[in-house]
């Protein structure tokens, strides 16, 4: 019982995501060979790195909010998880020194600190915190790129593009749903600072964009071609639109939690229709 809640405190399915999008990566690129393992290792160990760290630093918020996530239930001690935490990081800064000096860079120097100092400061800023979060978990395609190219390739940009607005717009819809919590702590989100309005106003400002960014790489891009448009707008954009627009009816926190899972399915569908666009 305790193993599994080792690796539930990983939380797999967003790490399972993750290891999709460096596949993906790698057949975009025609990369798809078994040097993979050291970049995955890495995007997994320091994906469940972040999640501790988020979790240890969000107990007491977590546990407001009746998460049942491993430290706010009290099945793992905030020690355990420190330790825990630490040896996913140390694991993966070994992997990392071996890697080119470009990805070597973009993990020590950019994407690491982001990481660590998200919780305990971007993540209380409005905003800010949604999108350098976001900015994280897309980072996996410019990563992977880098790893395998030495370079940051132009056909993997449409995936970051997806991948960024939609957990964005997912960070926002998991702002509203936590938003008992967060006034409670004083946690200064966005929905806290001004109002689930405002907050719906964002997201619906990030999915028009999205949508527009979706119509640019059509003529961009030679790949994306009719299907990718097709599928984009009746896999993503169609169910994406009548979410938030039940959204804008059903302010609730259950709502919320549920919309967040849909839009992690729909974050899925994304990475489906870009596999299919270049195959």
């Amino acid at each position: 019982m305790q193993l599994i809640n080792y690796i539930k405190i990983l939380r797999p399915f967003n790490l399972l995501i993750s290891i999709i999008c460096v596949l993906l990566s790698a057949f975009i690129l025609n990369q798809l060979t078994e040097n993979l393992l050291p970049i995955i290792s890495v995007i997994f160990l320091l994906g469940g790195f972040s999640n501790i760290i988020n979790d240890i630093i969000d107990y007491k918020i977590d546990y407001a909010n009746n998460l049942n996530r491993p430290i706010a239930s009290n099945v793992i001690s905030i020690k355990a998880a420190f330790l825990y935490s630490l040896l996913l990081l140390l694991i993966a800064c070994i992997i990392t020194i071996n890697f080119n000096i470009l990805t070597k860079s973009l993990i020590f120097i950019l994407l690491l600190p982001l990481i660590i100092l998200y919780t305990p400061f971007f993540k209380k800023i409005p905003l800010l915190g949604n999108i350098i979060v976001s900015f994280i978990l897309s980072m996996v395609f410019i990563i992977t790129s880098t790893y395998l190219l030495g370079e940051i390739h132009s056909d993997i940009i449409p995936p970051f593009i997806f991948a960024f607005f939609l957990m964005l717009i997912r960070e926002i819809v998991k702002d509203i749903a936590d938003l008992e919590g967060d006034k409670k702590f004083n946690i200064q989100t966005l929905p806290v600072k001004f109002g689930i309005h405002i907050a719906i106003s964002f997201i619906y400002s990030f999915t028009i964009i999205l949508f527009f960014l979706s119509i640019l790489i059509y003529y961009l891009y030679e790949s994306y071609d009719i299907f990718y448009l097709f599928n984009i707008l009746v896999f993503i954009h169609c169910p994406l639109f009548f979410s938030i627009y039940q959204l804008s009816k059903n302010k609730t926190s259950i709502y919320c939690i549920y919309l967040s899972k849909v839009l992690k399915l729909i974050t899925i569908f994304g990475v489906i229709v870009i596999y299919l666009a270049n195959n």
